[in-house]
């Protein structure tokens, strides 16, 4: 009879596992996008012009909301995480914590949801800083 039990535990737990896997995908795009700006930022001030300015300050901002894309969807992680744990155990107790499972999974997903805004403020932050750039380099290609 236990061994019905775990495989029930194992049934429910599938979902989260697969956002757990969705939300690694994300994570590492995420850090992906942190390492480029980071060593952008870099290569902007070993060579440092005033045209960079204006870029270092977007690159700056890009980096403030990726981290918080990666502290959103770290958050998202951890509920979906703690949500495949609270699904296994109260199969596996016969508890009732539908009201736990429902709380973990809407801060999963409302945090991956925040997660998204920000990833996307990125991508328009990401846009303007390339506007910067090429702008700097017509009004230097003119003089």
């Amino acid at each position: 009879m236990k061994e019905t039990y775990v495989f029930n535990a194992l049934q429910l737990a599938i979902s989260p596992v697969i956002l757990l896997s969705a939300y690694g995908l994300l994570m590492l795009s995420l850090t992906n996008r942190l390492g480029r700006a980071i060593d952008r930022a870099r290569q902007l001030v070993s060579q440092p012009q005033p045209h960079h300015l204006p870029q270092l300050e977007i690159i700056s901002k890009r980096a403030v909301w990726i981290r918080s894309a990666i502290l959103f969807n770290a958050i998202a992680m951890f509920a979906a995480a703690l949500l495949v744990l609270v699904l296994f155990l109260s199969v596996l107790l016969s508890v009732d914590i539908r009201v736990a499972v429902s709380i973990l999974f809407l801060i999963s997903l409302l945090s991956l949801a925040l997660s998204l805004v920000y990833f996307i403020v990125d991508i328009f932050g990401s846009l303007r800083a390339m506007e910067a750039e090429l702008k700097a380099r017509v009004n230097g290609g003119a003089s």
